[in-house]
């Protein structure tokens, strides 16, 4: 993406935090262009860098970018270690701030938002949409979609190339959703939101009843409901509720080729790595994390402000929040049983052999 050019100044006025020289100059410009970000190795005199960490500190000496965001409580001691080097300051300004890499996400949409191609709004000619829906003003409807029948799209909201909204669909205002996704009938998305290509919500849940060795199908006649500010990766899957509605809330963010199966909850600010699969009706709390690939068993529960590892199997609910991590071989499930039940047991026969040992002595 090609980015506008803006002064330093501009962005120091909306966005705060204050300017210094690392070596010490008392005079610091803030007439300084800027086109974006860059990192600190690739940066030039028109480029914004950053250190988030200080373990990356050495690239301050060679880089050439104009302005480097810097960490207020190490901002002392990155001009030490450059003075310790006895190489030449770099010449680029320290825009001091609380936390680089939150100013780093703030400033990237800042650039996105003034910088990207805005379609004008509209319906374009070879979209299908039913006379009974509606369509905000604002909004856009790019070629190929289908919008069913009384679905509602908001204001400034942007749907897609091959996008298909189901019948009383509900989409908020200034979400954008991405191509080929598709939405099924009475699922509802909020605003703010981001929904990336290939996404299918509110397709059925997996549900049968088994009768005589053959599958019956339940239907599924809930919904899907996400929140506002929710980001949902490619290719990710929500399914609809059996009887009750599965839930996404405020401010969750799901990275690609997910599976949320029927009536889960996931609570406001959670996140999940890509390849998570959640089975049917646990909740998940706010402020959760699931690491990539791990898989949460069904019907359980999981507090608020609980982490689990990448790869991970929940198998039971969890009482305390927390960091949890664990994996098992793959066995037959009688052999599993005894597998875990040993594993539960080992702390306690430590204890009792070093207990022995002790004794021996």
């Amino acid at each position: 993406m090609n980015f506008i050019e803006t002064k330093l100044s501009t962005l120091l006025e909306q966005f705060g935090g204050r300017l210094a020289s690392f070596g010490g100059d008392p005079a610091v410009s803030d007439d300084i262009p800027l086109a974006g970000i860059q990192p600190l190795e690739k940066a030039g005199i028109k480029h914004l860098g950053f250190i988030a960490n200080p373990k990356f500190r050495d690239q301050l000496l060679s880089t050439k970018a104009g302005v480097i965001l810097v960490r207020e409580s190490q901002f002392e001691s990155l001009c030490q270690f450059l003075k310790d080097s006895a190489g030449p300051v770099p010449t680029s300004v320290a825009w001091v701030v609380s936390d680089p890499y939150l100013y780093y996400a703030k400033l990237q949409q800042w650039w996105v938002a003034h910088s990207e191609f805005k379609p004008a709004p509209g319906i374009h000619p070879r979209a299908v949409v039913d006379p009974t829906a509606t369509i905000a003003p604002s909004a856009m409807i790019a070629a190929n979609c289908v919008i069913g029948a009384h679905t509602k799209v908001g204001e400034g909201s942007r749907i897609e190339a091959g996008v298909v909204l189901g019948n009383q669909v509900e989409v908020g205002a200034h979400t954008r959703i991405y191509p080929n996704v598709t939405i099924y009938d009475e699922c509802t998305v909020g605003s703010n939101c981001i929904v990336h290509a290939g996404v299918v919500i509110g397709a059925d849940g997996f549900g049968f009843a088994n009768e005589k060795g053959a599958w019956v199908k339940i239907p599924q006649v809930g919904r899907v409901l996400i929140a506002d500010h929710v980001e949902i990766g490619a290719n990710t899957t929500i399914d609809r509720g059996a009887l009750d509605d599965t839930l996404i809330g405020f401010g969750v963010k799901l990275d690609n080729q997910i599976q949320i199966a029927h009536n889960v909850t996931v609570g406001e600010h959670s996140a999940m790595a890509g390849c998570v699969g959640v089975a049917g009706s646990t909740s998940i709390g706010a402020r959760c994390t699931v690491g990539g690939a791990a898989m949460v068993f069904g019907h359980l529960n999981i507090p608020d402000g609980t982490h689990v590892s990448g790869a991970s199997v929940v198998m039971s609910s969890i009482k305390e929040p927390g960091a949890y991590t664990g994996i098992f071989p793959l066995q037959e499930h009688k052999d599993w049983e005894k597998t875990a039940v040993t594993l539960k047991q080992l702390l306690k026969l430590r204890g009792e052999v070093r207990e022995l040992k002790n004794k021996l002595k």
